[in-house]
C-alpha cells in the first residue's frame, strides 16, 4: 500500500496541469480579487469581507478541481495506458487503488488549501474564529464527498478524454452555482433553488460556516448531507469499478 502510494505521489508530481488547479489557481484568486476588492466587511455579506467569505469558498474550489478532473482524468488515463490490468496480477484490491488515488489528490488539495488560509492571513488578516476540530471534521467530509463522485467519474471512464468530458460537465455547473467561485449572495433565487442540489454547495457552506466559528447547528444538515452523498459515491464506485 505505502509503494502504491509513494508511486502515485511520483507520478502526480509530474501532472503540471493537475498542479496548477489543485495548488496554484485558488491562491492566484484570491490574490486578484483581494487585491481588487480588498476585505473590508460588508453588510451584503454578512459584515464579513471578500476575503473572509473567498477562502472557504475556495476551498470547495480546489476539492472540486482535484476531485472532480485530476484525479478521474489520471485513473482513466492509466485504464487507457493498459497500466490497471497489471494490477489485477498483484494483491493489490481495487478499493485499495481508490483510496490510494483518493489520499494522494486530497493530501495535494491540503496544500493549496494552506496555501489560501496563509494568503489572506498575511495578505489581508483574515483569521479563523472557528472550532479547530469542527474545521478538521469539515475538511475531512468535505473532501471525502467531493472526491466520492470523482471516484464514480473514474470508474465509468473508459478513457482520459472521457472522465474529462464528465467531469467537466459534474464540476463546472457546481463550481459556479454552488457559491465556491461567486458567493451565493450574489445570485438570484433560482440559482440559488438549484444550489440545493449541488453536493459542493454543502461543502461550501459548511466550510464558511466553521471559519466564522458559527454553532454546529447551523451546519449539521451540510454534514449529513454529504456523509451519505459520499457513502452512495463509495460503494457505487467500488461496485462497477474495473481495471480494463
Amino acid at each position: 500500500m505505502f509503494a502504491l502510494f509513494k508511486m502515485k505521489c511520483i507520478l502526480l508530481l509530474r501532472d503540471y496541469i493537475g498542479l496548477f488547479f489543485t495548488i496554484i489557481f485558488c491562491p492566484m484568486l484570491l490574490v486578484l480579487f483581494g487585491s481588487i476588492y480588498g476585505n473590508t466587511p460588508n453588510p451584503f455579506f454578512g459584515g464579513l469581507g471578500t476575503v473572509d467569505i473567498s477562502i472557504p469558498a475556495y476551498t470547495g474550489l480546489v476539492f472540486a478541481g482535484a476531485g472532480l478532473i485530476s484525479m478521474p482524468v489520471s485513473i482513466a488515463s492509466s485504464r487507457e495506458r493498459g497500466e490497471l490490468r497489471r494490477y489485477q496480477m498483484t494483491p493489490v484490491p481495487p478499493a485499495a487503488y481508490l483510496i490510494t488515488d483518493m489520499l494522494v489528490y486530497y493530501l495535494v488539495s491540503l496544500v493549496g488549501i494552506a496555501l489560501i488560509v496563509l494568503i489572506g492571513y498575511f495578505g489581508w488578516g483574515a483569521v479563523f474564529e472557528g472550532n479547530v476540530l469542527f474545521l478538521i471534521a469539515g475538511l475531512l467530509l468535505s473532501g471525502i464527498c467531493i472526491f466520492s463522485i470523482g471516484l464514480a467519474v473514474a470508474s465509468v471512464s473508459g478513457s482520459a478524454m472521457v472522465a474529462q468530458a464528465i467531469g467537466m460537465v459534474v464540476s463546472f455547473p457546481m463550481m459556479f452555482l454552488s457559491g465556491a467561485s461567486m458567493p451565493l449572495e450574489m445570485l438570484p433565487d433560482a440559482i440559488n433553488k438549484i444550489s440545493k442540489f449541488m453536493p459542493l454547495t454543502y461543502c461550501v457552506s459548511s466550510m464558511r460556516n466553521i471559519w466564522i466559528g458559527n454553532a454546529f447547528s447551523t451546519f449539521q444538515n451540510d454534514f449529513l448531507i454529504m456523509f451519505l452523498i459520499s457513502v452512495v459515491f463509495i460503494i457505487f464506485s467500488f461496485f462497477i469499478f474495473k481495471w480494463e
